[in-house]
């Protein structure tokens, strides 16, 4: 039993080099400690064994995983989840004629859909800018002529 907890504690641990989190190290530590209590004759048999091992985890998971992430650290990386705000200011196809008292169609993300222009009339086949979303149809401003040449 004392070689099993060693073989485990080590494997835990090596594993949190290719798994961060902080995780699997304090599952392996457990298990190590939990080895040296079988060693020292403290624990006995396999349900006490487990026993041990469980709630050391969770002690030292609850109470010293914030206090290493601190120090350790990790990257973040914050993005933007808003698919609308990605969206405004790109350039999209106009396939049907779009004008101020009728809504047409642009072509945008392999999809075609509902767009409106409040001020001109955008024909079909030329370019156009997403403003922003009304509800379910866009509403798009004419590109100028600097913004369509590649």
């Amino acid at each position: 039993m004392l070689t099993a907890w060693i073989v485990a504690g080590a494997i835990m641990i090596l594993l949190e080099l290719f798994l961060p989190g902080m995780v699997l190290g304090f599952l392996g530590s457990s298990a190590l400690i939990v080895a040296a209590l079988v060693w020292l004759g403290w624990i006995e048999t396999a349900i006490a064994a487990l026993t041990t091992w469980f709630i050391l985890s969770l002690v030292l998971l609850l109470s010293l995983r914030g206090l290493f992430l601190r120090f350790v650290g990790g990257r973040s990386e914050r993005q933007s989840t808003d698919e609308e705000e990605d969206a405004y200011g790109t350039m999209v196809d106009v396939v049907e004629r779009i004008s101020p008292n009728q809504p047409g169609r642009i072509h945008y993300r392999d999809a075609t859909w509902q767009a409106i222009c409040y001020d001109r009339t955008i024909e079909a086949g030329e370019k156009a800018v997403l403003a922003y979303r009304e509800n379910l149809a866009w509403v798009v401003e004419p590109a100028r002529p600097e913004e369509s040449d590649p």
